[in-house]
């Protein structure tokens, strides 16, 4: 595999995606000259993608103002190749055999304004950040109040009634066991030091897992149309969310509303589903996340939604706690006009505008919605939408490929099942988390094409590549494979996460 890039007339910065790289070559660079010799650092690319042969790899280094026939400035050169995506072109039409791909995981999930530090311009953004800062990292005793102190006992006992009214079991034995009970005590926890600040609450997945499927939610119209309805958001300062929560008790009421009284029309494999998002909610399995307890596991569903409850109050507190004068959703409203709103959309204009001749885009973590603004755009001409056979309309979590009539001719094969039934035992991957086709190009070379997003810990990266690799030499010896990964890993890492050196050992091997 090659791919070229236009060169950017400044000089690249390095980020979280270059900076793994640029570690093991800083080692290398016993002199601190931030130099290497041009052909060490050909092999050392080559070894790392081996798909890129040592000629294309030296055109990239041609093209770019960051090497001569002797060195390399490898920390421009390495950021240049990361940034370079986005002016990505057709190779040169003699080059015979070159493909241009790129991939991006999209994020369709993300919309929460306040995860980063941003650069805005208005101050009441950064104070609003430094105040929020502080009561995290040094809770003083007025504010690190048990939680009952703001999500009552009176909230509990109204969430209690609308769970069973809607039908969901096991309520009476979390609030005995987990909400007053000895096994969670979340009645009486501490809201920063023992709720937000627990980490086991984070691994057992039970804010996480809710908020994924409620936070944002992809909605349809009921019967075909042109129209695209805005998402429908969780009342919740980490959204979208556009009504009043100038209040604890605004946010209550429409909290309750959105959650047990709102009926959404959502796409699913079956069409177009009417859903309460109360019924979303999806069990948290152990043996995918073995910190939750066996008892935790069979009661989920109710033990989710209470968390989720729990922790969107405290976060409406800690916001009134912090900017008294209600300025803080002023701010939010900023940031959300800017980065969130229309981003279907704005996806879609990024692909048309900065993409459009490139022969394969890897796309992870696309919504349900993704295909319905794809019909509608310039791509659908000119692409091919492979999307997975279990569109997950939930988690909105879908990996796609985008392939280019121009290059590709129309014998596309999905083998996803295939790759899935080379996964060892005990290893599972979620239905839209992959997409695999064999595929051929108009000048009849043959690819195979996958595109996966993992998990947060990136505990099925390594068996989905040996699973790739395995089929791939077995069932396809003949096709280039070309992966677009969400690999999730780190370095360093913590406790469960995959090293960044695991994953190339990998490659390597």
């Amino acid at each position: 595999m090659s791919a070229y890039y236009k060169e950017k007339k400044r000089t690249p910065t390095p980020d979280a995606r270059t900076e793994p790289i640029l570690e093991i070559l800083r080692r290398l660079d016993t002199s601190g000259t931030g130099l290497l010799q041009r052909q060490r650092l050909v092999k050392l690319i080559h070894g790392l993608v081996p798909e890129m042969s040592p000629q294309s790899i030296e055109m990239l280094m041609d093209s770019s103002l960051h090497a001569d026939q002797v060195n390399v400035r490898y920390q421009e050169f390495i950021t240049w190749l990361f940034e370079g995506v986005t002016a990505l072109r057709r190779p040169n039409e003699n080059l015979e055999g070159s493909i241009s791909v790129a991939t991006w995981n999209v994020a369709a999930v993300n919309n929460n304004p306040f995860e980063y530090w941003l650069a805005h311009d208005d101050p009441s953004y950064v104070n609003l950040m430094i105040a929020v800062e502080t009561c995290l990292a040094s809770p003083s005793e007025a504010w690190d109040v048990p939680v009952c102190e703001i999500f009552t006992e009176e909230m509990f006992q109204e969430l209690k009634d609308l769970m069973l009214e809607h039908g969901i079991h096991g309520v009476k034995e979390v609030e005995e066991s987990m909400w007053r009970g000895p096994d969670l005590r979340l009645r009486d926890r501490r809201v920063v030091s023992e709720f937000i600040k627990d980490k086991s609450l984070g691994s057992k997945r039970l804010i996480s897992m809710p908020d994924r499927i409620t936070n944002t939610v992809q909605v349809v119209t009921r019967a075909p149309s042109e129209y695209k309805p805005p998402p429908a958001c969780r009342p919740s300062v980490i959204n979208n969310y556009l009504g009043d929560l100038s209040t604890l008790e605004a946010w209550w009421e429409s909290w309750k509303r959105f959650m047990f009284l709102e009926s959404l029309a959502v796409r699913t494999q079956q069409g177009v589903s009417i859903r309460r998002p109360c019924h979303m909610l999806e069990p948290i399995p152990r043996s995918k996340y073995p910190a939750i307890s066996e008892k935790e596991e069979r009661l989920a569903i109710p033990l989710q939604i209470l968390c989720q409850a729990i922790f969107d109050a405290i976060l409406v507190h800690l916001m009134h706690y912090c900017s008294p004068d209600g300025t803080w959703q002023v701010v939010k409203s900023q940031i959300c006009d800017h980065l969130y709103r229309c981003k279907a959309q704005r996806t879609m204009e990024i692909l048309e505008t900065k993409y459009h001749t490139v022969d394969v885009i890897f796309l992870q973590e696309v919504a349900s919605n993704f295909y319905d603004f794809f019909q509608r755009s310039s791509l659908a001409t000119s692409f091919h939408c492979v999307l997975p056979s279990g569109m997950d309309g939930k988690r909105d979590q879908n990996s796609l490929l985008l392939l280019s009539k121009r290059f590709f001719n129309d014998s596309i094969e999905d083998v996803t099942a295939i790759i899935e039934e080379s996964m060892e035992d005990g290893v599972r991957l979620v239905s839209s988390d992959l997409v695999a086709v064999a595929v051929s190009s108009r000048d009849q070379r043959s690819y195979l094409l996958a595109s996966f997003h993992g998990d947060t810990a990136g505990a099925l990266t390594l068996p989905l590549l040996r699973a790739l690799f395995s089929c791939a030499a077995k069932r396809f010896p003949r096709h280039v494979l070309i992966l677009g990964l969400d690999a999730n890993s780190y370095e360093p890492p913590k406790a469960e996460q995959l090293p960044f050196t695991n994953l190339i050992e990998a490659r390597q091997t």
